[in-house]
C-alpha cells in the first residue's frame, strides 16, 4: 500500500478546496439537502447561515451541506440569489440530518424596470473599496515571513467521521515562509511527520500549495480563476449585500459573489468584509460548473484573516476540501474519499529583507533535520491538538504497516514489485536486439549528499552477452551546482529520437513486436561537467570516447503477433568516436531541494528550451568521424484565453561533415499503438531520418471550455471534452555524404503534416481510467496512414 500512497497523493494535488478545521468532540455533524420547489432539482452554492452567528456554509453541486454545531436548538437560514429565504428549526443533541429545505424561486417582474447607478448599489461599493484596501496594504510590503503548520487528512467517505478507521492517510508539517513582492515565494519545511503508509520523502504538503486570494489569478491546474478580489473582479462577479454582522465588536458586512458567466472557471460563495475599513475577514468559495476534475467533486475553499500587527490583514487559517472518486477500486484504498488540508499562520514578520538563498529558483526547501522532530515535541507545535479519531488513526495506520504480512499480503506484494520492474528498464527490458534483458543496479545517495554512485549489470538472454555500466558524480559547489562526473559503459544504447527520448518499449515489443526505436553498442567512458549559469539555467560539457558497433536483430519473439515480421535493426557505421558536446538548458520550472538533492518541480505550465553542439573531428583527437551536429528544441506548456493547456513543441538539426546513421535526426513512430500526445500519429511503423530536420507540433486541450462557451442548447451541456492536434516535420540529406543503407531510410523531403482532434471524458464511471478518442489524418501524401482512430487514456 505504501508504494500506492504517493500517486494517490499526486492525483489529489492536482486541486485543492477548502473546509473548516475538524469539529470539536462536543460538536455535532447536522446534513441536509436544498431543494428548488419549482424544478426539485438540488439548489448549488446557496448560503445557509446559523442565525446568531457567524456561522455559514455553501451547499455543494448536489445541494447538500453539512455543519458542526454544539448541542442546543438553532435556526437556520437558507439563502440564494433568485429565490426567497427559508429557515428552519433544528434540535441538536447527536450526529443527524435534517428536513429537506426548499427554496422558492422569486418571481420575474417585468412590468417596470428601475435603473440603479452602480455607485448606489451598497454590495459594488463594499467591493470596490475592498479591493483599494488590499492593493494599498500589499503596496506597504516588501516582504514577509511567517511559521506554519499544515496537516493533511484523507478518509473514506462512506465510513463515519469519528469512526476509528475512517482515516486513510496523515500528515503533518511545520514550515516557515517567505514573500516578496512581486510574487516570489519560497516555503522551507522544517519537520514533519505521516502515517507509516507514506514515506517521509513524499510529505512535501505545505502551505504554497493552498490559494492565494490575494493574488489577481489563481492557478487551478489548467485553469486561471479571477480572483473575488481582483482588479478586475467586478468584470467577472456580481455581488449582493446578505447580511449585516457584529463580530468582535464590528460591523462586517457579509456578501454573496457569483460568476457573471457560466461559461467561465470562476468561484462562488461568500466573502465577509469589515466596515469602515474594507478589510476582508474571510473568504468561504466554492468551483462553479465550468471547473471540471477528473474523480474530484465539491471542491472548496476558506480563508480566514486577522490583524497581524501594524494594520497588516492576512491569513492566518486556511483550508480546503474535496472529494475523490474512483470508478475502479484502487488496492488499498476506498473508492470514495475526502481530504482536508488546513493550515494555521503565524509569527508574521513584515519588510526584514534578507531573503533566503536561491529564492525565486527553489520552491520548497526540506531541512537536513526535518524528520528529526522529536514525535513528544509535536503537541507543543500544534495550534490544537488532534483528534482522538487522527490520533488512533496514526496507531492503526502504522501497526497495520509494520505487522506481518500474511500469504495473501505477500502474493499482492509480489505481483505489485514485479509489475513495478516490469517499468525500470535497469532490472527488466526486452528488446528485437538483446531479447529478454535480467539485470541489477543500484544509486547510492546516502554517503553524502555531494556524491552520487552509480552502478548496473546485466545479461541479454538472446544475444547472450553481459552489460556494465558503472559511474559517479560529485558536486563541486552547491550554489553554482557544479558537478564534475565520469561513466564507464559497454552496453547496448539507443540511437536519438525526437518522440521516445525516454520511452521503454519493453511492453509492447514483446506483447506485439511494436518498438520505435534502434540500437547499437557502445564501449568506452564519458566525463562531464554541468554548472549553473544563470537562474533555472544549465550547461553540460561532455567528452565522449567510445566504441561503437551496429547490433544484429537477435529474436523475432512475440506474445501475440507472432506472424509479424520483425522490424530490422539499421545498420551504424562502427568506428572509434572521440566527441566534445555542449548544452546549454532553460528551465522555468523551480526545484525542490531535498536535504541538498535538487529535483525539478512539475508544474502545469513551463519552458524549456535546449540548444546543444557535438563535435568529432580526427584535426581535434584521433577519430573514425568528421563531423559538426547543432540542434535547438523549444516546449511550451501554457494556459490560453483561459480555454484551456496549449502544448507546443519545436525542433531544429543541422549538421555538417559526415554525420553517421547512430547520429541522425529521427522522427520515430513512437508507441504505435497508443495516442502520441507530442508526436505523429500515422506514421504506421516508420522513422523518418536525415543529417537535417524541423519540426514543429502543436496540441490544445479545451476541456469542456469550448462548449460551453457556445452558449448554444445542447451543445454547451455535452459532457464530454475537446481537443486538436497537429504537426508538420521535415527530414532530409542536404550536402551530406552518403552512409552504407542511406538509401533505405524514409525521408521527409516534402514535409509531413497531420492534424486531428480527440474527444474525452468517455468513461467517468472508471475514473481514474477515463478514455478518450482520438482521430488523426495525414495532410500529405505519404505511403504510411492516412488515417488513424486511437483509443486511450490522455496524459498531462
Amino acid at each position: 500500500m505504501k508504494a500506492l500512497v504517493p500517486g494517490v497523493l499526486a492525483l489529489l494535488a492536482t486541486a485543492t478546496t477548502a473546509t473548516p478545521m475538524a469539529p470539536q468532540a462536543d460538536r455535532h455533524t447536522v446534513q441536509g439537502v436544498v431543494y428548488d420547489t419549482v424544478s426539485t432539482k438540488p439548489v448549488p452554492f446557496a448560503v445557509v447561515h446559523v442565525a446568531g452567528t457567524d456561522m455559514s456554509t455553501l451547499t455543494n453541486r448536489r445541494g447538500r451541506f453539512r455543519l458542526d454545531l454544539s448541542t442546543g436548538d438553532w435556526e437556520l437560514e437558507v439563502r440564494k440569489i433568485g429565490y426567497g429565504m427559508a429557515s428552519i428549526t433544528v434540535a441538536v443533541s447527536r450526529d443527524r440530518s435534517v428536513p429537506d429545505v426548499f427554496l422558492r424561486p422569486l418571481p420575474v417582474e417585468l412590468a417596470a424596470v428601475t435603473v440603479t447607478a452602480e455607485a448606489d448599489d451598497p454590495a459594488m461599493r463594499i467591493i470596490r473599496e475592498a479591493i483599494a484596501r488590499k492593493n494599498d496594504v500589499l503596496s506597504r510590503i516588501h516582504d514577509y515571513r511567517y511559521d506554519a503548520y499544515v496537516k493533511f487528512v484523507v478518509r473514506d467517505l462512506k465510513k463515519h467521521e469519528d469512526s476509528t478507521n475512517a482515516i486513510v492517510l496523515v500528515t503533518e508539517t511545520q514550515t516557515r515562509a517567505y514573500w516578496e513582492q512581486p510574487d516570489t515565494y519560497q516555503e522551507t519545511i522544517v519537520g514533519r511527520r505521516q502515517s507509516s503508509n507514506l514515506d517521509a520523502e513524499n510529505n512535501l504538503v505545505s502551505v504554497g500549495q493552498i490559494v492565494n486570494f490575494n493574488r489577481n489569478r489563481i492557478d487551478l491546474q489548467k485553469y486561471s480563476v479571477v480572483s473575488p478580489t481582483a482588479d478586475d473582479a467586478l468584470d467577472h462577479y456580481s455581488y449582493y449585500l446578505l447580511d449585516t454582522l457584529v463580530l468582535d465588536g464590528r460591523t462586517v458586512f457579509r456578501l454573496a459573489l457569483e460568476p457573471k458567466s457560466a461559461a467561465s472557471p470562476l468561484f462562488v460563495g461568500m466573502i465577509d468584509i469589515a466596515d469602515v475599513t474594507f478589510d476582508v475577514l474571510s473568504i468561504d468559495v466554492g468551483m462553479n460548473a465550468a471547473v471540471r476534475f477528473d474523480f474530484l467533486e465539491n471542491l472548496r475553499y476558506s480563508q480566514h484573516m486577522r490583524d497581524v500587527g501594524d494594520d497588516h490583514w492576512m491569513p492566518t487559517e486556511i483550508a480546503f476540501y474535496g472529494e475523490v472518486h474512483f470508478g475502479l477500486p484502487i488496492p488499498g484504498f476506498p473508492s470514495h474519499m475526502t481530504f482536508r488540508h488546513t493550515v494555521s499562520l503565524r509569527d508574521f514578520r513584515f519588510d526584514e529583507g534578507d531573503a533566503p538563498a536561491g529564492l525565486g529558483e527553489y520552491l520548497v526547501v526540506v531541512e537536513e533535520g526535518a524528520d528529526d522532530v522529536d514525535r513528544t515535541a509535536w503537541p507543543n507545535l500544534r495550534p490544537e491538538p488532534l483528534t482522538e479519531t487522527e490520533r488512533s488513526a496514526y496507531v492503526r495506520i502504522d501497526s497495520l504497516e509494520n505487522r506481518p504480512r500474511n500469504l495473501r499480503s505477500h502474493l499482492f506484494f509480489g505481483a505489485g514489485t514485479a509489475l513495478v520492474m516490469s517499468f525500470q528498464p535497469d532490472f527488466f527490458h526486452f528488446n528485437r536486439v538483446e531479447g529478454v534483458y535480467l539485470g541489477a543496479g543500484a544509486t547510492l545517495r546516502d554517503l553524502s549528499p555531494d556524491l552520487i554512485l552509480r552502478a548496473k549489470t546485466g545479461y541479454s538472454f538472446s544475444s547472450d552477452e553481459w552489460q556494465y555500466r558503472f559511474g559517479a558524480q560529485y558536486r563541486v559547489w552547491e550554489r553554482r551546482r557544479v558537478w564534475i562526473g565520469a561513466e564507464y559503459r559497454d552496453d547496448v544504447v539507443q540511437r536519438p529520437t525526437m518522440v521516445s527520448r525516454t520511452y521503454n518499449p519493453t511492453h509492447l515489443a514483446l506483447l506485439g513486436k511494436v518498438d520505435p526505436l534502434d540500437y547499437y553498442r557502445e564501449t568506452g567512458f564519458t566525463i562531464s561537467l554541468s554548472t549553473k549559469l544563470l537562474d533555472f539555467t544549465r550547461l553540460q560539457l561532455r567528452y565522449n570516447d567510445f566504441d561503437q558497433g551496429s547490433v544484429p536483430v537477435v529474436t523475432d519473439y512475440s506474445v501475440f503477433s507472432k506472424t509479424k515480421v520483425q522490424r530490422d535493426n539499421p545498420l551504424i557505421v562502427d568506428g572509434r568516436l572521440r566527441a566534445l558536446s555542449a548544452t546549454f538548458t532553460y528551465d522555468s520550472r523551480p526545484f525542490l531541494k531535498s536535504k541538498g538533492r535538487d529535483f525539478i518541480f512539475n508544474t502545469l505550465t513551463y519552458t524549456t528550451i535546449t540548444i546543444g553542439g557535438e563535435l568529432a573531428s580526427p584535426s581535434f583527437i584521433g577519430n573514425d568521424f568528421d563531423y559538426w551536429r547543432y540542434f535547438l528544441w523549444i516546449h511550451r506548456r501554457q494556459r490560453t484565453l483561459n480555454m484551456g493547456l496549449t502544448t507546443l513543441d519545436g525542433m531544429l538539426g543541422t549538421s555538417s561533415g559526415k554525420l553517421p546513421p547512430q547520429r541522425y535526426f529521427t522522427m520515430d513512430f513512437g508507441n504505435g499503438v497508443f495516442f502520441e500526445g507530442n508526436g505523429f500519429n500515422t506514421l504506421n511503423e516508420s522513422n523518418f531520418s536525415g543529417n537535417r530536420a524541423a519540426v514543429l507540433f502543436a496540441s490544445h486541450d479545451f476541456d469542456q471550455q469550448l462548449f460551453r462557451r457556445s452558449r448554444i442548447p445542447l451543445i454547451r451541456d455535452l459532457p464530454v471534452t475537446l481537443s486538436v492536434h497537429g504537426g508538420v516535420f521535415w527530414t532530409s540529406f542536404v550536402e551530406h555524404t552518403a552512409n552504407p543503407g542511406d538509401d533505405m531510410i524514409p525521408t521527409a523531403a516534402t514535409g509531413y503534416g497531420e492534424l486531428g482532434f480527440g474527444i474525452g471524458n468517455l468513461t467517468p464511471f472508471l475514473a481514474p481510467i477515463n478514455l478518450s478518442a482520438w482521430f488523426t489524418w495525414q495532410l500529405s501524401s505519404y505511403d504510411t496512414k492516412g488515417f488513424t482512430f486511437l483509443i486511450g487514456v490522455p496524459g498531462q
